[in-house]
């Protein structure tokens, strides 16, 4: 199903970067943007910068253990169904709560495309590119669907190689194909320099975060203030 949007990509962003000199009812009513509408691009572009922002033209393939797996986390879970969705990929609460609701109904399947779906196959990849996949997954927030359009593999390629990582206690070796004959030794150094290299890019994405939160504060606290400021005085 085609998903069109009024705004492109960079139109949203240029909305967002107005919020830091007005409030978000000012910039709602001067671009007839429901408010809660930007919130959502908010979330989008934090989580999954600036591709959570664009439209996109078909729909992507999950299948019943991920979309499974998404409802049990949820349900363990204390965010909010919107950011809990929009952290794992999704482009709304919509799907995640449609899943939930399959869930409860033992009606839960994996997604069958239709023909004019475009569906990513996978692809042979080797150890470093795997590595290098998931160094910039975890810079994206661990978002799939990103992952997927930027380096041409399957969404179930991308997930499973996340889900081994992470079981592994984040072992990088877990990302080798064991199958595989080695192309060389993999030493100790070798060890330190692939944990260096994901550890990295974890630090990165919390800077990140820890950035994007400060800047939303101030923005909030500017509102609060002006909010106050304006209020008519008692005479």
């Amino acid at each position: 199903m085609s998903r069109k949007s009024k705004y492109s990509a960079k139109q949203k962003l240029a909305i967002l970067n107005e919020l830091t000199r007005s409030n978000i009812s000012e910039v709602a009513k001067k671009y007839a943007v429901d408010k809660k509408t930007i919130r959502t691009w908010e979330y989008l572009y934090k989580y999954q910068g600036i591709d959570g922002l664009r439209s996109t033209n078909n729909n992507h393939r999950y299948s019943k253990e991920f979309k499974l797996s998404l409802v049990q986390q949820y349900q363990k879970s204390d965010e909010s169904l919107e950011i809990f969705a929009i952290k794992h990929g999704l482009k709304s609460k919509t799907q995640l709560s449609d899943w939930i609701m399959q869930y409860n109904e033992s009606k839960l399947k994996a997604y069958t495309p239709r023909k004019r779906d475009s569906i990513m196959p996978g692809r042979k990849t080797t150890f470093e590119e795997r590595l290098s996949i998931i160094e910039e997954l975890i810079k994206h927030d661990v978002n799939y669907n990103w992952a997927v359009e930027k380096y041409n593999v399957s969404y179930q390629q991308v997930y499973g190689w996340y889900q081994k990582y992470r079981k592994s206690g984040n072992d990088p070796q877990s990302l080798r194909d064991r199958k595989a004959k080695p192309q060389k030794e993999w030493t100790e150094i070798d060890q330190l320099k692939a944990e260096n290299r994901l550890l990295k890019a974890q630090l990165l994405r919390k800077e990140m975060e820890e950035a994007y939160a400060k800047k939303v504060m101030e923005i909030r606290n500017r509102e609060g203030n002006d909010s106050s400021n304006n209020k008519p005085s008692k005479n």
